[in-house]
């Protein structure tokens, strides 16, 4: 019975191990399928670092992050120019969603186009298919049925049939700047303590002085404390007269809120009458503007001035208690300190000079050792600009846009004048274009006509395709990646030219920090699961290894007790 009892105990260990085995194996396959699902995870999340997006970069900052969609492009806004930026297959046939392929087939238009572009008829068809389709208001139909059809924008010509344009050089450019000044009283604005800050009140005046400046061409600097100066817009782009506004503090250095008012006033905020930055975008305006591409460019002109000049966080950060922290404030403020030992009635002078050798604000520091009215080691301080350079750079940014953002020469930005490369009328042959004549009223209904029937000709001589899936960002985004449809835009001789999205200028392929994102939570919540479920079936094997070792020791052990009583048995039958 013992050998029985033995060999019952021994099949069931026997049992039992290969029971614990077969899970162990199990459990290591587990483990396998997890190490499997890690490295799939972590393929994927690799692969997510590259993602990228195309947004629209219309300034060209190089730091946009305004998604490229449809509408976008195809939507008559500031971002495009008020020209259609088509979306075009293979065929180079224009790609509408399933509004603007409604309106199409409304007005009669084949897919595969017509041979020419049709009569007024058909297009008024087509702007009241927009309508019906709720892409334009009824009054914006009434409006754009109203101006002649132009059958020739976007097939060689830029500009409808309303306007006659023509270009000028840069010395009749400065001729119509006179013959169109604001102010007819005076040729010009009137400029000087009006454009200040009043902080007369707020201090002595024998310390506190504001002064409008000018510098002759042979170098005479006369102080105009509280008449005011009449320039034009030739005045300032001349060197003949230079022209600061400068703001002198007394006994103590600039206050903070006072040094921050003169930008703020410069840059045309806070409801100031008078204003440098405003009133030479009116005049820009007033010569320049009438097409879409001028008044951009002009937005852009006074986008970039306006940055330049406007205090900005750093600035602000830059003071103390009040009171100027000269080292952080020469860094952003100021683009030169000179450091004076010993106060001298020349200082002033100094500043005026200085001023329009640099772009921006210029900070003037003086320690003084003595004076009229100062006795002691106190500090004096001079915040001043040279307007001359804000209108220079004005047009030169106008000038800049016109050319191609990227494609200009001329570029600018706070610090020394020889560092910068401005637009000189007198050397540079550039021509402006200028409107001459204007058949309707020049505003958002002769743009929108424009917009509309620029899209109208390329319809009808390039066909069209109806995708209905063009309106998805990431879909329209994955197309234009792939070369699966193009870019095609408006270039300068009036014809639309067809190119993949990385030749246009506004359009930029960027990281998809979102979808990284996305992936980064994604692998970091998976591999949290994988690893939990990783020590979980450590843990079981290391158990299922403890219980394998004892069956095994207990294996041998009843091997042994059989093994023994077998021997036994054998004996006592040979004897």
């Amino acid at each position: 019975m013992g050998l029985a009892a033995s060999q019952a105990r021994l099949l069931t260990i026997t049992a039992r191990k290969a029971d614990a085995e077969f899970q162990s194996m199990a459990l290591s396959h587990q483990k396998l399928a997890l190490s499997r699902n890690m490295e799939k995870i972590s393929s994927e999340y690799q692969e997510a670092l590259n993602a990228t997006k195309l947004v629209y970069d219309y300034y060209g900052s190089g730091d946009s992050d305004m998604g490229l969609t449809y509408g976008l492009l195809m939507n008559p806004s500031i971002y495009n120019d008020y020209f259609p930026k088509l979306i075009t297959d293979a065929k180079d046939r224009v790609v509408l969603n399933s509004a603007y392929a409604a309106a199409a087939k409304k007005a009669g238009i084949p897919a595969e186009g017509l041979l020419g572009t049709p009569s007024s008829d058909v297009r008024n068809k087509f702007i009241e298919a927009l309508c019906g389709e709720n892409i334009i208001t009824p009054a914006q139909a009434t409006a754009i049925e109203g101006i002649p059809y132009s059958n020739k924008v976007g097939l060689g010509t830029t500009i409808s049939a309303k306007q006659s344009l023509r270009d000028v050089s840069y010395d009749q450019l400065l001729d119509l700047f006179d013959a169109n000044a604001v102010d007819s009283n005076t040729g010009g604005v009137l400029l000087g303590s009006n454009l200040l800050p009043n902080t007369q009140s707020q201090y002595d005046s024998k310390n506190q002085q504001q002064h409008f400046i000018t510098i002759n061409e042979n170098g005479v600097t006369d102080f105009h404390k509280t008449t005011s100066q009449s320039v034009t817009i030739r005045d300032l782009l001349s060197d003949k007269t230079k022209y600061v506004i400068a703001y002198e503090s007394g006994n103590e250095p600039i206050p903070y809120d006072q040094a921050n008012q003169l930008q703020v006033d410069l840059a045309g905020e806070n409801g100031c009458s008078t204003n440098i930055l405003t009133w030479i975008m009116d005049q820009f305006a007033t010569v320049l503007g009438g097409t879409a591409a001028s008044d951009t460019a002009i937005q852009y002109a006074y986008n970039c001035v306006y940055d330049l000049i406007y205090p900005s966080n750093k600035l602000a950060d830059s003071f103390t208690n009040g009171n100027i922290n000269k080292e952080e404030a020469l860094k952003e403020v100021a683009t030169e300190s000179n450091q004076h030992k010993g106060w001298d009635n020349g200082f002033h002078m100094d500043t005026a000079k200085n001023a329009p050798n640099y772009m921006g604000f210029n900070y003037l520091y003086a320690e003084r050792t003595g004076g009229m009215w100062h006795k002691g080691g106190n500090e004096e301080t001079t915040v001043s600009v040279n307007l001359n350079n804000i209108a220079k750079a004005f047009l030169t940014s106008y000038v800049t846009y016109m050319q191609g953002i990227e494609d200009s020469e001329y570029h600018y930005q706070k610090g020394n004048i020889k560092d910068c490369t401005l637009y000189n009328g007198e050397k540079d042959n550039f021509q402006f274009t200028i409107v001459t004549e204007t058949e309707i009223d020049d505003g958002d209904s002769g743009l929108y006509a424009n917009f509309y029937d620029t899209m109208f000709n390329m319809i009808c001589t390039k066909g069209w395709v109806e995708n209905p899936q063009v309106d998805d960002e990431e879909y329209l985004s994955e197309m234009l990646k792939s070369g699966m449809v193009y870019i095609s835009s408006l270039s300068d001789d009036g014809y639309y030219y067809q190119g993949n999205y990385s030749t246009d200028k506004a359009i930029l392929e960027v990281s998809d920090t979102e979808a990284i994102s996305k992936a980064e939570a994604k692998y970091n919540s998976e591999k949290v699961k994988i690893e939990n479920k990783e020590e979980t079936i450590d843990l079981k094997m290391k158990n299922l290894d403890t219980e394998i070792s004892s069956l095994t020791t207990e294996y041998d052990t009843t091997k042994q007790v059989i093994s023994k009583a077998i021997e036994k048995s054998f004996k006592r039958y040979d004897a």
